[in-house]
């Protein structure tokens, strides 16, 4: 029987804890707001609201890159969880120009206003779990591989953001600067964006058959040529499909074996990559003769 902590150290578990906690502070803060006068916590409802639509998105988009292959995606639907990473790319986007509207529209209005000291401690409080989220997600997408949970990770890490620049704009109202709220609402809205743009480039270079980065591709060449009997590699291609991979070798084999011995040497390769690798699970080895001058 699995233990508690590998139990939760899954891609669905991580999605389904970050959703629990997005709800307690979808409540915390608007009674934060609420009762403690915080417009920016407010605000940030609106944040935990959109976190909580995107976990359920990742969640959706993890069981379906569960399924096996079929006659209409004969390589699987790994990329449902790029897709899901993509609409919380787009979550995280929304986040941040609302974080910038709002608070260029107080700027405007001078609608300044100093919140109470529960205010100051649910923004606090706030930091405080989605660091922890941020750090627990990030290691599970690593260790899966997976898009979505990665950009789960890079939601919690924007929203560790828009709650700190909640907590200074508080703390500076308390003690006589209210109109630093906003502006530090800009200046958490432009990383907030940054962030987003990031993410929905990545998972665009996926979802169009990108290939991962080059180092990895040379890393793969140098295995397959490990085999004694490769003679040489023409070419390598490799494309990513959710979090796995797939591999298109091109390699030359002594041009007076049979058919069979070159097919051998061929599986030989295929299975060194698919052992060596973890996120390779597709190999293709097409073969070439070599002739001695």
């Amino acid at each position: 029987m699995p233990s508690m902590g590998q139990r939760i150290s899954t891609p669905e578990a991580s999605t389904k804890i970050s959703m629990v906690f997005n709800v307690l502070l979808l409540i915390l803060k608007f009674l934060g707001g609420f009762f403690g006068g915080s417009r920016a916590l407010i605000a940030d409802c609106l944040n935990s609201f959109l976190d909580i639509i995107a976990n359920f998105a990742v969640w959706i988009g993890l069981k379906l890159a569960k399924k096996p292959a079929d006659a209409d995606h004969q390589y699987g639907h790994g990329n449902a969880d790029v897709i899901a990473a993509s609409f919380v790319a787009v979550v995280i986007f929304v986040t941040g120009i609302y974080i910038g509207y709002d608070s260029i529209h107080v700027i405007i209005d001078k609608d300044y206003r100093v919140p109470a000291y529960f205010a100051t401690g649910v923004a606090f409080f706030t930091i405080i779990v989605k660091t922890i989220l941020f750090r627990y997600t990030k290691k599970v997408g690593r260790k899966f591989k997976s898009a979505a949970v990665l950009a789960n990770a890079q939601d919690h890490k924007s929203d560790v953001y828009a709650s700190s620049g909640a907590l200074f704009g508080i703390v500076l109202s308390q003690i006589g600067y209210p109109i630093l709220d906003p502006i530090g609402g800009l200046w958490v809205s432009f990383f907030i964006l940054r962030n987003a743009v990031n993410l929905i480039r990545d998972n665009i270079h996926t979802l169009m058959g990108g290939a991962p980065d080059r180092e990895l591709v040379e890393r793969v060449k140098e295995t397959a040529a490990q085999i004694k009997e490769v003679r040489g590699i023409l070419t390598t291609r490799m494309r990513i499909l959710g979090s796995r991979q797939f591999v298109d070798l091109e390699i030359f084999v002594d041009g007076n074996l049979s058919v069979c011995e070159g097919h051998n040497i061929a599986h030989q390769v295929r299975d060194l990559l698919i052992e060596k690798y973890d996120d390779i699970t597709e190999v293709m080895v097409h073969v070439e003769p070599h002739m001695e001058n």
